[in-house]
């Protein structure tokens, strides 16, 4: 297990979804173009993570808890990926990328 691995494994649920949080909006930076309706993809992926964030706010399964981060962590990762290879091929105008910790 490498060292940031380690860390997640210690980290509290509480904690490890904050982290999470904050790594999906300095991942959004990325996101400079605007959707058909005019509105910045960055802001509709920061207000639609707000969103799922605060309705599984009250969750107080463990399990659960853990399956949504997990989750969240994934979709986080796939996305990258994604925007990676488009910004590869040059499909989206690329930008300085800010400083992306991925998990």
């Amino acid at each position: 297990m490498n060292y940031q691995g380690a860390m997640m494994a210690t980290m509290t649920p509480r904690r490890e979804a904050l982290k999470l949080y904050r790594d999906i909006f300095r991942l959004t930076r990325r996101f400079t173009h605007k959707n058909e309706r005019g509105d910045m993809w960055r802001d509709v992926l920061r207000d639609s993570a707000r969103s799922d964030f605060e309705r599984c706010r009250a969750e107080t399964d463990p399990e659960a808890i853990a399956r949504l981060l997990v989750m969240g962590r994934d979709f986080m990762n796939q996305i990258f990926e994604k925007l990676t290879a488009a910004q590869h091929h040059k499909d989206l105008p690329s930008t300085p990328p800010p400083p992306v910790y991925i998990t």
